[in-house]
């Protein structure tokens, strides 16, 4: 992706989020950290437009404000290999707005961590 940066050992991350993606749900649905219909489901939201995202990613992180310390890259891998990269219309944008997007999830799990990937998906879903 264009104006990311690189983190080392990079390709190493994207292979571990990825095997604890392809892992099965786990049988507790009550377990602490249990993703909706488990890793690698894909996010439980409606297709949509790149805009629509973006404008509620925006909503949910708060203002654009630069944080005194901005989140470490590689918590902007976790919210692209997790988040942004599960969403069943992001194959589809460009890479112009997958960057946008990118910015305001990262921010999102930056300062509000899980529940604010939860408030993220309940606004998708209430549209």
């Amino acid at each position: 992706m264009d104006g990311g940066r690189r983190v080392d050992g990079e390709p190493a991350v994207r292979r571990l989020l990825r095997s604890w993606m392809s892992r099965p749900a786990p049988e507790d649905d009550e377990a602490d950290n249990a993703w909706p219909g488990g890793l690698g489901a894909g996010l439980d939201v409606p297709p949509a437009a790149a805009g629509e995202v973006i404008a509620a990613a925006r909503r949910v992180a708060g203002d654009g404000r630069a944080d005194a310390a901005w989140p470490a890259p590689e918590l902007r891998l976790i919210a692209e290999t997790m988040v942004l990269d599960e969403h069943p219309s992001a194959s589809e944008w460009t890479d112009a707005e997958r960057g946008e997007a990118l910015h305001w999830v990262t921010l999102i799990i930056h300062r509000h961590g899980e529940n604010g990937v939860q408030r993220l998906i309940a606004e998708l879903n209430a549209r």
